[in-house]
Protein backbone atom coordinates (compact mmCIF):
# COMPACT_ATOMS: atom_id res chain seq x y z
CA UNK A 1 0.00 0.00 0.00
CA UNK A 2 0.86 3.52 -0.88
CA UNK A 3 1.26 4.69 2.79
CA UNK A 4 4.35 1.86 3.61
CA UNK A 5 6.24 4.01 1.16
CA UNK A 6 9.20 5.38 2.94
CA UNK A 7 11.10 8.40 0.87
CA UNK A 8 14.57 9.42 2.63
CA UNK A 9 15.11 12.70 1.98
CA UNK A 10 19.20 12.02 1.49
CA UNK A 11 18.48 9.66 -1.43
CA UNK A 12 15.75 11.82 -3.28
CA UNK A 13 17.99 15.10 -2.62
CA UNK A 14 20.68 12.74 -4.21
CA UNK A 15 18.19 11.66 -7.32
CA UNK A 16 17.40 15.68 -7.38
CA UNK A 17 21.49 16.25 -8.16
CA UNK A 18 21.66 14.09 -10.71
CA UNK A 19 18.86 15.11 -13.14
CA UNK A 20 20.78 19.44 -12.41
CA UNK A 21 17.08 20.04 -10.49
CA UNK A 22 17.52 23.48 -9.12
CA UNK A 23 14.34 23.80 -6.99
CA UNK A 24 14.60 21.69 -3.53
CA UNK A 25 13.15 18.63 -2.39
CA UNK A 26 12.07 20.85 0.30
CA UNK A 27 10.70 23.61 -1.69
CA UNK A 28 9.05 20.94 -4.22
CA UNK A 29 7.23 19.10 -1.25
CA UNK A 30 6.07 22.30 0.38
CA UNK A 31 4.52 23.03 -3.10
CA UNK A 32 2.40 20.03 -3.30
CA UNK A 33 1.41 20.06 0.49
CA UNK A 34 0.32 23.93 -0.68
CA UNK A 35 -1.25 22.46 -3.54
CA UNK A 36 -2.96 19.80 -2.18
CA UNK A 37 -4.43 22.01 1.23
CA UNK A 38 -6.03 24.24 -0.65
CA UNK A 39 -8.57 21.29 -1.60
CA UNK A 40 -7.04 20.98 -5.54
CA UNK A 41 -5.75 18.08 -7.22
CA UNK A 42 -3.47 16.97 -10.06
CA UNK A 43 -3.63 13.97 -12.66
CA UNK A 44 -0.41 12.28 -13.60
CA UNK A 45 0.42 14.62 -16.38
CA UNK A 46 -0.61 17.87 -14.31
CA UNK A 47 1.70 17.12 -11.68
CA UNK A 48 4.71 15.82 -13.54
CA UNK A 49 4.49 19.00 -15.97
CA UNK A 50 4.32 21.01 -12.21
CA UNK A 51 7.11 19.37 -10.75
CA UNK A 52 9.38 19.80 -13.83
CA UNK A 53 8.99 23.84 -13.83
CA UNK A 54 9.29 23.75 -10.05
CA UNK A 55 12.68 22.02 -10.49
CA UNK A 56 13.66 24.12 -13.33
CA UNK A 57 15.60 20.80 -14.56
CA UNK A 58 17.91 21.34 -17.84
CA UNK A 59 16.21 18.35 -19.62
CA UNK A 60 12.82 16.34 -19.16
CA UNK A 61 12.27 14.04 -16.26
CA UNK A 62 13.35 10.68 -16.76
CA UNK A 63 11.12 7.55 -16.57
CA UNK A 64 12.49 6.68 -13.56
CA UNK A 65 12.15 10.20 -11.96
CA UNK A 66 8.83 10.39 -13.43
CA UNK A 67 7.92 7.47 -11.48
CA UNK A 68 9.57 8.66 -8.14
CA UNK A 69 7.01 11.62 -8.77
CA UNK A 70 4.03 9.83 -8.69
CA UNK A 71 5.17 8.03 -5.85
CA UNK A 72 6.23 10.99 -3.92
CA UNK A 73 2.42 12.39 -5.19
CA UNK A 74 0.30 9.80 -3.63
CA UNK A 75 2.93 9.54 -0.31
CA UNK A 76 2.24 13.57 0.70
CA UNK A 77 -1.44 13.45 0.22
CA UNK A 78 -2.17 9.95 2.35
CA UNK A 79 -0.08 11.88 4.61
CA UNK A 80 -2.26 14.70 4.54
CA UNK A 81 -5.00 12.44 4.92
CA UNK A 82 -3.63 10.31 7.74
CA UNK A 83 -6.52 10.60 10.62
CA UNK A 84 -3.21 10.09 12.97
CA UNK A 85 -2.00 13.51 11.80
CA UNK A 86 1.47 12.03 11.33
CA UNK A 87 2.13 14.47 8.29
CA UNK A 88 5.34 15.68 8.19
CA UNK A 89 7.99 18.29 6.42
CA UNK A 90 10.67 16.91 3.85
CA UNK A 91 13.36 18.51 5.25
CA UNK A 92 16.71 17.02 5.65
CA UNK A 93 17.93 15.41 8.73
CA UNK A 94 20.11 16.80 11.69
CA UNK A 95 22.62 13.56 11.08
CA UNK A 96 22.79 14.52 7.61
CA UNK A 97 22.69 18.30 7.09
CA UNK A 98 24.12 21.37 9.37
CA UNK A 99 21.89 24.10 11.10
CA UNK A 100 21.50 26.60 8.44
CA UNK A 101 21.27 24.00 5.70
CA UNK A 102 17.80 22.83 7.94
CA UNK A 103 16.88 26.83 8.10
CA UNK A 104 17.13 27.33 4.61
CA UNK A 105 15.08 24.05 3.71
CA UNK A 106 12.46 24.96 5.76
CA UNK A 107 12.16 28.08 4.52
CA UNK A 108 12.14 26.91 0.92
CA UNK A 109 9.33 24.68 2.06
CA UNK A 110 7.42 27.78 3.39
CA UNK A 111 7.72 29.17 0.38
CA UNK A 112 6.74 26.25 -1.94
CA UNK A 113 4.04 26.18 0.47
CA UNK A 114 3.25 29.91 -0.51
CA UNK A 115 3.61 29.18 -3.87
CA UNK A 116 1.89 26.33 -4.26
CA UNK A 117 -1.50 27.10 -2.28
CA UNK A 118 -1.67 30.48 -4.95
CA UNK A 119 -0.91 28.15 -7.82
CA UNK A 120 -4.54 26.59 -7.07
CA UNK A 121 -5.69 29.57 -6.88
CA UNK A 122 -8.14 30.12 -3.79
CA UNK A 123 -6.75 33.48 -2.44
CA UNK A 124 -10.34 35.05 -3.01
CA UNK A 125 -11.57 32.69 -0.21
CA UNK A 126 -9.80 32.81 2.62
CA UNK A 127 -11.06 33.44 6.50
CA UNK A 128 -8.97 34.96 9.22
CA UNK A 129 -7.55 31.48 10.20
CA UNK A 130 -5.80 30.72 6.75
CA UNK A 131 -5.01 34.23 6.64
CA UNK A 132 -3.15 34.04 9.49
CA UNK A 133 -1.07 30.69 8.45
CA UNK A 134 -0.16 32.53 5.55
CA UNK A 135 1.08 35.26 6.93
CA UNK A 136 3.63 32.92 9.56
CA UNK A 137 3.95 30.52 5.94
CA UNK A 138 5.61 34.01 4.82
CA UNK A 139 7.71 34.66 7.51
CA UNK A 140 8.94 31.41 7.75
CA UNK A 141 9.91 31.56 4.18
CA UNK A 142 12.51 34.28 5.49
CA UNK A 143 13.97 32.44 7.76
CA UNK A 144 17.60 32.55 8.09
CA UNK A 145 20.59 31.10 10.13
CA UNK A 146 22.29 34.19 9.46
CA UNK A 147 19.49 36.40 11.34
CA UNK A 148 20.69 39.03 13.86
CA UNK A 149 18.22 37.02 16.22
CA UNK A 150 19.73 33.71 15.60
CA UNK A 151 17.25 30.45 15.21
CA UNK A 152 18.71 27.81 18.17
CA UNK A 153 17.96 24.04 17.51
CA UNK A 154 15.43 24.15 20.13
CA UNK A 155 13.59 27.30 18.50
CA UNK A 156 13.87 25.39 14.42
CA UNK A 157 12.27 22.55 16.26
CA UNK A 158 9.81 23.97 17.49
CA UNK A 159 9.08 25.80 13.98
CA UNK A 160 9.01 22.74 12.54
CA UNK A 161 6.24 21.50 13.95
CA UNK A 162 4.00 24.69 14.14
CA UNK A 163 4.27 24.93 10.30
CA UNK A 164 3.21 21.07 10.42
CA UNK A 165 0.04 21.55 12.64
CA UNK A 166 -0.37 25.16 10.12
CA UNK A 167 -0.13 22.62 6.90
CA UNK A 168 -2.81 20.39 8.29
CA UNK A 169 -5.09 23.37 10.13
CA UNK A 170 -5.14 24.61 6.19
CA UNK A 171 -5.84 21.38 4.50
CA UNK A 172 -8.90 20.40 7.12
CA UNK A 173 -10.55 23.84 6.16
CA UNK A 174 -10.23 23.34 2.15
CA UNK A 175 -10.65 19.38 2.43
CA UNK A 176 -13.72 17.49 3.41
CA UNK A 177 -12.80 14.49 5.68
CA UNK A 178 -12.56 10.74 4.36
CA UNK A 179 -15.65 9.01 4.59
CA UNK A 180 -15.84 5.40 7.02
CA UNK A 181 -14.12 3.21 4.58
CA UNK A 182 -12.89 5.50 1.44
CA UNK A 183 -9.60 4.91 0.73
CA UNK A 184 -7.39 7.90 0.27
CA UNK A 185 -6.86 9.33 -3.16
CA UNK A 186 -3.99 9.15 -5.50
CA UNK A 187 -3.00 9.83 -8.45
CA UNK A 188 -6.04 8.08 -10.97
CA UNK A 189 -3.45 6.62 -14.04
CA UNK A 190 -1.11 5.48 -11.16
CA UNK A 191 1.07 2.89 -13.16
CA UNK A 192 -0.37 -0.11 -11.81
CA UNK A 193 1.09 -1.74 -8.93
CA UNK A 194 3.47 0.88 -8.51
CA UNK A 195 1.93 2.07 -5.01
CA UNK A 196 3.29 -1.37 -3.77
CA UNK A 197 7.15 -0.87 -5.29
CA UNK A 198 9.51 1.42 -3.65
CA UNK A 199 10.90 4.48 -5.10
CA UNK A 200 13.05 3.49 -8.23
CA UNK A 201 16.89 3.61 -7.89
CA UNK A 202 18.36 6.19 -9.97
CA UNK A 203 21.94 5.30 -11.76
Amino acid sequence: MQQNISLPFDQFANAMVKIGALGSPSGLHGWLTGYLASGARLNNTEWQREAEQYLETPEALPAAVQSLMTVFYGWVLQGLQDESMSFKLFLPDEDDAEFAQRVDALADWSKGFLDGFGAAGKVQQLDDEVKEVLQHFDAFSQASADDEDDVDEGMLLELVEHARVMALTVFLAFNEPLAEGEKPQVLGDMPAGMADQPPHQLH
